[in-house]
């Protein structure tokens, strides 16, 4: 899949709403999805800085391909963290 399709399978998801209170409530949903990281995972080195929420996300290798865990304490940006970890595992980069 290429980051075209990407984009516009993200597009065609949220057309099919038809306000923003559907699309908030979608990406609620996104995040209650995410797999949670472990609390063992919920350092201050897996923070994302400077973000008002807090944020945490983690990677690890799962044979060829990295895998993401993540949370939030404010549901909207866990659902954009979501949204995100969907792009990033469609990408396909592996280092040579």
């Amino acid at each position: 899949m290429t980051i075209e399709n990407l984009q516009q399978n993200l597009i065609q998801d949220f057309e099919f709403f038809e306000d923003w209170t559907q699309r908030y409530e979608h990406m609620i949903e996104l995040g209650k999805a995410l797999p949670l990281i472990d609390k063992t995972h919920k350092t201050e080195e897996n923070i994302i800085k400077g973000c008002q929420s807090k944020v945490w996300i983690h990677a690890h290798l799962d044979g060829d391909k990295v895998k993401f865990t993540a949370d939030s304490d404010a549901i909207i940006t866990k659902g954009i963290i979501a949204i995100l970890i969907r792009a990033v595992s469609y990408t396909h980069l592996r280092a040579h």
